[in-house]
């Protein structure tokens, strides 16, 4: 697949387990623990997509969203919450803050492998 994948989970096993399903689908994928970290591997590896968790350290998911959203780093990037927050707020907010898709921790790796798939391949015309 060869995208660049910046994963923020501030959980070192989650991130650990989600890094290596990415790694197989042949993303190229960075790490981040926490909102400030994902903010910097954002700006200096301009990823294909930006995985981002609701609650961690420094700066939260939500506020990561607000301040990408005026960053030219972040043109064209497409962002997945991926967390346990299920409240239709929490949603909405993410949705409004621009992110193309929100899903739930209880995903399955080979759910998740292929929702990134779907979200990354271009479709076939």
């Amino acid at each position: 697949m060869g995208a660049i994948v910046v994963l923020a989970e501030d959980e070192p096993d989650l991130r650990a387990v989600y890094a290596e399903c990415l790694r197989r689908l042949g993303c190229d994928v960075w790490e981040a623990a926490d909102g400030s970290e994902a903010m910097r591997q954002v700006r200096a590896r301009r990823p294909d997509l930006l995985i981002l968790d609701h609650w961690m350290p420094v700066l939260n998911g939500l506020e990561v969203l607000e301040q990408l959203r005026d960053a030219r780093e972040a043109i064209g990037l497409k962002v997945v919450m991926l967390t346990n927050q299920r409240d239709a707020e929490t949603r909405l907010e993410g949705f409004a803050l621009g992110v193309a898709a929100y899903w739930t921790k209880d995903l399955s790796i080979a759910e998740l492998q292929e929702r990134v798939r779907a979200l990354l391949e271009p479709a076939s015309a």
